[in-house]
């Protein structure tokens, strides 16, 4: 299958940015266009997060309360744990990347701020890149969500997320509002991450490790030989489906990103843009 029949395949937009990290090779479909980024922001959080411990602001080791505040709907555990409880930020990121924990991302996001995330991504150059809003505030403004109540936040999420109900015209669906980032901006990002260009290097060796222990396969990695080592973070929202990352290939390491919008392939996206992997490797293995 070559990459443009794999991409003509996909039922929704989609946008692919593909660098061979060993001979700088690109692949490039639309990469330079604006996505919803989904939980894939928090791949550029992450960064952030482990900027700091760099700069000295964040401790690692150090833990952060959960409280009601800073509860979010959709995936994870960490909502249904009691007040009182008080991880780790190490552990909040692990949680953030490998089960895509909502609430230990947005601890996390409060303890870095928004506005120095926002900082970063300019000063790396990443200039597509904006994640102005949390996941609690994405997903109250896309799915219309009106009660503090953690329980029945996350029930009214996971129906409005089945039946495809969306509040059209609200800042969680606008691409001026809402996370957005590109295919190209995040295989930059994960070429800086690689290389060592923006973290020192354990917290280079940190973040990498996290994304290796990555839990949810079914896009990058799912029609890749068994036992290729990918290190990643997927996404998705009504209408939005997403993964990024590293896959280390025989011939060398690449990073990847597969962005898209305006889904009407239902389950479907997933297997179709595990193709678009599965081809964008094949071309690099030759």
């Amino acid at each position: 299958m070559t990459i443009e029949s794999a991409i003509a395949d996909v039922q929704a937009n989609v946008g692919v940015s593909a660098r061979h990290l060993m001979t700088d090779e690109e692949i490039r479909h639309q990469a330079d266009d604006l996505y919803f980024t989904a939980s894939t922001l928090k791949v550029p959080l992450l960064v952030e997060l482990y900027r700091q411990v760099d700069g000295g602001t964040v401790n690692p080791n150090s833990r952060v309360e959960l409280t009601d505040r800073l509860r979010a709907p959709g995936s994870g555990v960490l909502k249904e744990m009691a007040n009182g409880l008080s991880p780790a930020v190490h552990d909040l990121a692990v949680l953030m990347i490998i089960i895509s924990d909502n609430t230990a991302t947005d601890l996390l996001y409060d303890l870095v701020g928004r506005n120095n995330l926002k900082q970063t991504m300019r000063d790396l150059g990443l200039t597509s890149t904006s994640i102005p809003m949390s996941c609690r505030e994405l997903l109250y403004s896309m799915y219309g969500i009106d009660t503090d109540d953690i329980a029945e936040a996350n029930q009214q999420v996971m129906d409005r997320l089945a039946m495809s109900i969306v509040i059209e015209g609200s800042d969680g669906l606008s691409l001026e509002h809402s996370d957005v980032s590109s295919p190209s901006d995040m295989v930059r990002l994960l070429d800086m991450i690689y290389r060592g260009d923006i973290l020192s290097a354990s917290s280079r060796e940190a973040v990498l490790d996290i994304l290796d222990r990555q839990q949810l396969g079914t896009i990058i990695p799912h029609y890749l030989p068994p036992g290729t080592k990918t290190g990643h973070k997927t996404g998705g929202v009504t209408g939005v489906r997403c993964d990024v990352g590293i896959v280390y290939a025989p011939s060398g390491p690449y990073a990847i990103a597969i962005m898209s919008r305006e889904v009407t392939a239902g389950k479907e996206i997933d297997r179709q843009l595990a193709r678009v992997s599965q081809a964008v490797y094949e071309h690099f293995e030759g």
